[in-house]
């Protein structure tokens, strides 16, 4: 049965000893192309979850995925769709209603510039907002 394991890691912990994936393969027993797999896919059976622990020389469950932290990530992934979504549909709303009121005379055409260029950067904050928001909040979770 495949298990899922933190690819990730699994690359840090090689990577942190200064191995190249030939050199793990030799010293956990697994194939290079196993270990290739593993850092690309992030599966691999008990058995060789359990070879990568004792080369590391760490508990095997440590190599377990962090599946809260890649809900959360999910979850603010789709915020932060949501969020672009709200502030494009609030754009195309002024966008109508200004057009609508310089059509019907009420806003002269510099008017209608002003108001134009005010709701596209207010809108243009707000994406920035979200976009720096969300990347903190992505940085957060991975320590």
């Amino acid at each position: 049965m495949e298990q899922m394991i933190d690819k990730d890691l699994i690359k840090k912990l090689r990577i942190e000893r200064s191995w190249s994936q030939d050199q793990l393969s030799s010293v956990s027993g697994l194939s290079l192309r196993t270990i290739q797999r593993i850092e690309n896919e992030g599966t691999c059976s008990l058995e060789s979850k359990k070879a990568l622990a004792a080369a590391f020389e760490i508990n095997a469950n440590k190599l377990d995925i962090n599946t809260a932290a890649i809900n959360t990530l999910a979850a603010n992934n789709r915020g932060r769709k949501f969020g672009f979504a709200g502030t494009a549909a609030g754009l195309v709303s002024a966008y109508i209603g200004i057009t609508m009121s310089y059509t019907s005379g009420n806003i002269t055409s510099s008017e209608a510039g002003l108001y134009y260029g005010s709701i596209g950067a207010f809108c243009g904050i707000c994406c920035a907002i979200i976009g720096i928001c969300s990347n903190r909040y992505i940085a957060k979770v991975k320590t």
